[in-house]
């Protein structure tokens, strides 16, 4: 029988499967959500993986296991990017459970039981490891496009695979309520490369949140390892989710990178949808007659097609117009950047900050309205700037001059009445989580154009 060895690992490479009790220095360069569950005796245990990088070549998992109080404590106090010690570590070869897991050069896991073995914090020279961060786990070949991912639109569900890309959006955190009445949170982040405009990129828990807190939408480049690809319905595209197996390594210091982010600052920004978008159709151009059933079944039931937005005419009552209510009506925005501001812009990267400039700030109509038919109706549809001030028949500084009784005057003018309203529709997509609606024109509609034109369903 071979002696166990106990020793201090200098290096990944040098691990022997008879050694036990085993040291270790690395940086921690993934790290899964904690689990926790019940065992037989009713008790809360945890499970919790770390993915530790000691040279450009070498990575090995590390496995915790031990009371809730335990695990999630390791998880709170180490994080990703950060240079560790392991202890007296057990060694063993991967079970079933390591398809769960990143994918690492060693054939070895190690295991660290509350009690048995530790972890604390490295306090020695740290560079050489944290240059390791922006070092490619694999080598760049490996890596797909987009266009090859989309490409296999259903059948991409449950792949994995290993992609180049550069962050496009970010969107806020969420806090989700389950069925089962657990709440959880989701983080969702759109990435482009050359070949593809965007993808969804989905994570769930709040593992990975300071990471994605850090990244820069069209600056940051990420290169995705074992990241899921799924097809959604709901979108109908291709889509990512980040899983247990997943490694994210950022801002490489390779060419293919670099390439790709100077392509990103040659893409023009996502539109926001605001009220003064100015690539609308021209009214004039709205023939097509629509209900509000139609439009929503074009959009998002059985007469979906593949193009981005459409327009429609449609003759409707207007069901909410709430001129004299609570809500914002009027807002002050910057004349450059277009952020709402109350005075002076708060962006400290707006021009106009930097350079102190004269031009005042703008004033703009922000209203919402439902539109209403016998057949639906279609809520929060935007009246864009150009629409409201004709609808209106003034300009916002007139508007905040009016006294509350002339705004409730004003609105009942159109309230309940039908109108013609043309309107631009923008399906959802990975940009989009709804269905927008801008009216670009709203006027009382002619009572013999209604009786010719409206459509029955």
């Amino acid at each position: 029988m071979n002696p166990v060895v106990r020793c201090w690992i200098k290096n990944l490479e040098h691990m022997r499967e008879d050694a036990k009790d085993v040291s270790i220095l690395g940086i921690i360069v993934g790290k899964s959500e904690p689990k926790i569950f019940e065992n037989m005796d009713g008790d809360e245990r945890g499970v919790l993986t770390l993915t530790i990088r000691d040279s450009p070549y070498d990575t090995i998992n590390c496995v915790f296991w031990g009371s809730k109080e335990f695990i999630m404590t390791t998880s709170d106090n180490y994080k990703y990017g950060v240079v560790v010690n392991i202890m007296e570590a057990k060694v063993s070869s991967p079970s079933e459970r390591s398809n769960y897991q990143p994918k690492t050069s060693s054939r070895f896991l190690l295991t660290i039981n509350e009690g048995k073995g530790r972890i604390y914090l490295h306090t020695g020279p740290q560079d050489n490891f944290r240059k390791l961060l922006n070092l490619p786990l694999k080598p760049l070949g490996l890596t797909l496009s987009l266009t090859d991912v989309n490409a296999r639109g259903e059948l991409a569900s449950g792949d994995f695979v290993d992609l180049l890309v550069v962050v496009r959006m970010i969107r806020p955190l969420r806090e989700i309520k389950t069925r089962h009445g657990r709440i959880t949170h989701c983080r969702e982040i759109v990435v482009m490369d050359k070949s593809f405009p965007g993808m969804l990129l989905t994570f769930w828990g709040k593992t990975c949140d300071d990471r994605i807190n850090s990244w820069k939408p069209m600056e940051t480049c990420l290169i995705l390892y074992d990241i899921k690809s799924d097809y959604s319905s709901f979108y109908r595209a291709v889509t990512l989710n980040f899983t247990s197996r997943t490694l994210i390594t950022e801002n490489i210091q390779v060419s293919e990178a670099k390439e790709l982010i100077a392509y990103a600052a040659t893409v023009p920004p996502l539109e926001k949808f605001s009220f003064e978008s100015t690539d609308l159709p021209i009214p004039e151009e709205i023939r097509t007659v629509m209900t509000v059933q139609q439009i929503l079944d074009r959009a998002e039931g059985h007469l979906i097609s593949n193009e981005e937005q459409f327009t429609a005419l449609v003759y409707a009552v207007i069901t909410k117009f709430d001129l004299d209510g609570f809500g914002r009506i009027v807002t002050e925005r910057c004349s450059f950047c277009k952020r709402i501001t109350d005075g002076d812009c708060s962006d400290t990267n707006c021009v106009n900050l930097q350079f102190q400039t004269s031009q005042k700030n703008s004033l703009t109509f922000e209203i919402l309205m439902d539109l209403t038919d016998h057949t639906g109706t279609s809520t929060n549809c935007r009246l864009m700037r150009d629409a409201a001030e004709k609808l209106i028949g003034m300009s916002p500084e007139e508007f905040l001059k009016l006294s509350p009784q002339q705004k409730t005057n004003l609105k009942w003018k159109t309230l309940l009445e039908r109108c013609a309203v043309k309107v631009v529709v923008r399906k959802k997509s990975v940009y989009r989580p709804r269905m927008w609606i801008g009216i670009v024109e709203c006027v009382l509609a002619d009572h013999d154009d209604v009786a010719k034109n409206i459509k029955v369903f």
